[in-house]
């Protein structure tokens, strides 16, 4: 995305694993299991052709996206629990490469490597400070993940077009039953 603040290389693979689920179409790239993780991290490029997910495997992702998910609206100010995510993230040690000043996972196996480029993109985001850029639309409705470009690192919304408009006319409506008792629900 342009901008002023371009979406660092390292966190393209965080954003694209966790918006394989889509809050509100109702979708998950990975909803027929090890199989379809197996297609989708091929596609993405964090697995090579032929390799095939394990059922541990899938669970240890689902685990990790849902606590990245989660991670993302923390960065919107919503209060979050860090545990199960940190928990899963103890399968992940990272390495930092000599010189380069970048991290790499040190993991057995194609499926947890290729994990391991999710986590150490992470992990880079947070030590960077550009991970508290990628935020969790706070939309229910919606949920998804975007990265803030913007000069001052405080958009909300995915698009204000959409979820900040539907958020605010929420808010006017609350307010004009508040102020006017006779537009309150009948219930």
């Amino acid at each position: 995305m342009s901008g002023p603040h371009p979406l660092p290389a390292e966190l393209g693979p965080v954003l694209a694993f966790v918006n394989s689920v889509d809050v509100e179409l109702g979708t998950d790239q990975w909803a027929e299991g090890p199989p379809a993780l197996t297609a989708w991290m091929t596609g993405a490029g964090l697995l090579d052709a032929g390799v095939t997910v394990t059922a541990d495997e899938f669970a240890l992702a689902g685990r990790l996206r849902a606590g990245l998910r989660e991670m993302t609206l923390a960065n919107n100010g919503v209060p979050t629990d860090f545990d199960d995510l940190a928990v899963v993230l103890r399968a992940f040690p990272l390495i930092v490469s000599p010189g380069a000043g970048t991290l790499a996972g040190t993991h057995d196996g194609p499926v947890m490597a290729g994990l391991g480029t999710v986590v150490a993109g992470y992990a880079t985001g947070l030590l960077t400070g550009a991970w508290t850029r990628m935020r969790q639309c706070p939309a229910g409705d919606c949920a998804w993940v975007f990265w803030d470009s913007s000069a001052k690192g405080t958009r909300r919304w995915c698009t204000m077009r959409v979820c900040g408009n539907r958020a605010k006319a929420r808010a006017f409506v609350e307010r004009r039953r508040g102020a006017d008792p006779r537009l309150a629900d009948p219930q």
